[in-house]
């Protein structure tokens, strides 16, 4: 008799013969000698976006057929960037502060009552001292000075997300490191954009992603952000 560790589930499992070969938790056949084992880590991080995973989980069924990560090798779902396991990831001080960037999206509803849903920040970054300008741009939107430069060619929605993220930039007067200020800008601008606690009230009334999409003015993927980072993404429809 020989014990094993499953590299799926990381049960240990005895084999009685050597015709044993699955793990009888999981059914994984990914077996190794308990000596040589190296624990895999289930969860990963994206320190460009902040999106995170635990692989262990299984998704739910609706979404099944997703672009759910399940190993280092899978892209962030949401930005495209790599995952690294969460004890590779950056240490506190350059790590993103999210709670930063969206209790300021907060203030920044308080002071400035944006209207909407959808909301509409032109007025916002008029009152904050900010121009827009949407032209024949060769980037994907920037902040330069205290004009915000909108391409042209972006569909309504991105040019919305881009004027968020932008906004984000000037109020948290970013001037440093990317890998910290884009996903403090996207924090920023999703909670701009689709504050949560809203998120959570329209989602009892409006729980297809479609519908929501709709009424807040963002994209799917925009949207999708915003359900996983207020934890209710478990909560809607296709």
């Amino acid at each position: 008799m020989s014990e094993v560790v499953c590299r799926e589930c990381g049960s240990r499992v005895k084999l009685h013969t050597r015709f044993d070969e699955h793990c009888t938790e999981c059914g994984s056949e990914d077996l190794e000698e308990v000596d040589a084992y190296d624990p895999v880590e289930h969860e990963l991080r994206c320190e460009f976006c902040g999106y995170t995973v635990d692989t262990a989980v299984r998704p739910a069924d609706d979404w099944s057929d997703d672009d759910t990560p399940t190993s280092v090798d899978d892209p962030c779902p949401i930005c495209g960037h790599a995952l690294v396991p969460q004890s590779e990831a950056k240490d506190i001080r350059r790590r993103p502060e999210y709670k930063v960037a969206q209790a300021a999206a907060v203030k920044l509803h308080r002071e400035y009552a944006i209207a909407g849903p959808p909301y509409d920040l032109l007025p916002l970054a008029a009152s904050l001292g900010l121009n827009v300008a949407t032209g024949n741009f060769n980037h994907d939107g920037m902040l330069a000075g205290t004009t915000v430069e909108i391409p042209e060619g972006q569909t309504a929605t991105a040019q919305r997300f881009t004027l968020a993220h932008e906004i984000a930039h000037f109020v948290l007067r970013h001037d440093g490191e990317r890998s910290k200020a884009e996903p403090e800008a996207n924090a920023l601008a999703s909670e701009l954009l689709v504050p949560r606690e809203q998120l959570k009230r329209e989602i009892s009334t409006t729980p297809s992603v479609r519908a929501l999409c709709a009424r807040f003015g963002v994209s799917r993927q925009a949207m999708v952000y915003a359900l996983m980072a207020a934890q209710v993404i478990h909560r809607v429809q296709r």
